[in-house]
Formats: C-alpha cells, structure tokens, sequence
C-alpha cells in the first residue's frame, strides 16, 4: 500500500483512533492524478456539509397548488441554500440538473459568518465581505466548498452541474471544481452576453460577458439536448441515397475559404502520377461549401 499524505493532525493518530470522518477526508484528500488546490481551512470546509442539520418540516393546509396527492409533495424551504440542500438530502443521487448562481464576492454583496467555520447551523449571518478584507477569495471558497460537495452528491449519474460565475471568482471556482469533479468531467465553459450595451469604466475596458461552467457526474452517461435546425438550414441536407444515418449535405473538398492562411494549405499526392493537387480558392464572396 502506498505512503497516504497525512495532515499534521492525523500525524500522531493510530488507525484505530481514526473515525468515518477521518478515513472519509484521507480518501479525499490523496486523490491521485487530479487537480488540487489548496486554501487556509479547507480541511475544515470538507466536514462541514456532514454538520448540516436540516430544517424542520411544518404542514400547511391553507397553502398548496394541486390535487391532494400532489399539494403532499409540495415544499417551500426557507433557509441558507446548503441547510436547503441537507434538507432534501433523502434524494440524493436522483437530481438530472443543477442551476446555480452563487454570490460573485463583489466585496459588498454577500455576508459571511465566522461562527460558520464552527457550527455551520448557527443563524448569524456575519458581516459584509469588504473588498479590503485580504481574505475574502478564501472565505468565499470556504463557503463554497460544502456547497458544492452537496451539488455532486445529488446528482443521479446522468446529471449535469451548470455554475454560473463572473471574472471575480471564475479560476478559483474552476480549480475547485476540477479537483472535485475531475477535469475530465468538465463538460464546456460557456460565456453569455449579460448586457446589450457597451459600458465605459475607469479601466478601459467593458465586461460585457459572464460564464456558465457546466460538469456531469459521468459524462459518458450525460445528454445535452440539441437546437432543432431552421427550415433554412434543414432545406440543405437530403439523402437521394437512403443513407441510414439521414440526410447529408454535399459540400466541395477542392475549394479552400478565402480567409485560409497559407501555411494551413496541404496538397493531396495523386498515388499514380505523382502530381500534387492543391484546393482551389473560392470566389470573392463565394463559399467553401455547405454543411
């Protein structure tokens, strides 16, 4: 068996003295080939989901939307989203999506509780994260780190996370979110054009995008649904040959696009006489053929 790394508060723990908890952060924290980051209490961020106690389920009569049977299964839960998440623990593995749009950490639009890093229960919802705290990036990762363990559990093996974020904490997010997932289940990063309009700032420069990083618990299992094609576009493929894999377009593989760079032009070598054949440049305005 091979030499695990051990925090320096396991250093002196026999095996014995080891409890679920312990052996469960051990697993997790000798992952092998995996991105992973490291941050001021993290050891701490992994245990505090398992702390989590959910809320306490009151039926309401006067309120509901449906039959009997389907106003039994309605649920309103008020609360910090991760206390949301123990809450509906029980159904884990059996979520198809997530959408989600944690705080930016702009420095003054989310709190954050000290008391947390104790008893992740506790109602005090702490102070305004100012963006002269040094330790802001930290602490919104803190938070985000049960949150996002609770994310993946309840994904059923087709699930797919999609986590919305801005420039502030993309990389940090990201990199957590690698080591958790995996690189290899990180299905796109996507950008998303949140305003219509150009804006001037002290920088120089206008952001006028955000982000979507989408992950599957398996992505070998995952689907993602495909845009139907316009009539236009539709109108382009036939299939004169029965060809069981449906329509096709033809396009010509001779002509080449009039904005190709030379260097990326290869020949084709004629195998009996020799001769190179280089694709011919398209018309001006002309194209290289359909898809």
């Amino acid at each position: 068996m091979k030499n695990l790394e051990l925090p320096v508060e396991y250093a002196d723990k026999r095996l014995a003295e080891l409890t679920t908890e312990d052996l469960l952060t051990l697993l997790e924290s000798n992952g092998e080939g995996r991105i992973q980051i490291s941050f001021s209490g993290k050891l701490n961020a992994r245990r505090l989901a398992r702390r989590v106690r959910p809320r306490v389920a009151h039926t309401v009569k006067t309120v509901g939307y449906g039959t009997a049977e389907e106003r039994a299964a309605n649920q309103l839960i008020e609360g910090d989203n991760l206390q949301a998440m123990t809450t509906l623990y029980r159904y884990r593995g059996t979520v198809d999506f997530i959408l989600t749009d944690p705080p930016y950490n702009t420095g003054f639009d989310w709190r954050y509780s000290d008391r947390w890093e104790h008893d992740p229960n506790d109602t005090d919802l702490g102070e305004l994260v100012a963006a002269s705290d040094t330790g802001r990036h930290t602490k919104w990762m803190r938070f985000m780190w049960p949150r996002l363990q609770m994310m993946m559990a309840m994904l059923k093996p087709t699930g797919v996370l999609a986590i919305c974020i801005d420039h502030r904490e993309l990389f940090r997010l990201g990199q957590m979110l690698d080591e958790m997932f995996g690189e290899e289940r990180r299905l796109a990063i996507l950008n998303w054009q949140k305003q219509t309009a150009p804006k001037n700032h002290e920088t120089g420069v206008s952001t006028m995008t955000e982000y979507v990083l989408v992950y599957a618990k398996d992505p070998e299992k995952a689907r993602t649904g495909l845009l139907d094609r316009s009539e236009q576009t539709a109108s382009d493929y036939k299939n004169p040959d029965a060809d069981p894999k449906g329509g096709w377009a033809p396009s010509d593989s001779t002509l080449m696009g009039a904005a190709t760079h030379p260097g990326q032009v290869y020949a084709i070598q004629n195998p009996f006489t020799g001769k190179l054949h280089y694709p011919r440049k398209a018309a001006a305005g002309g194209t290289s053929g359909r898809r």
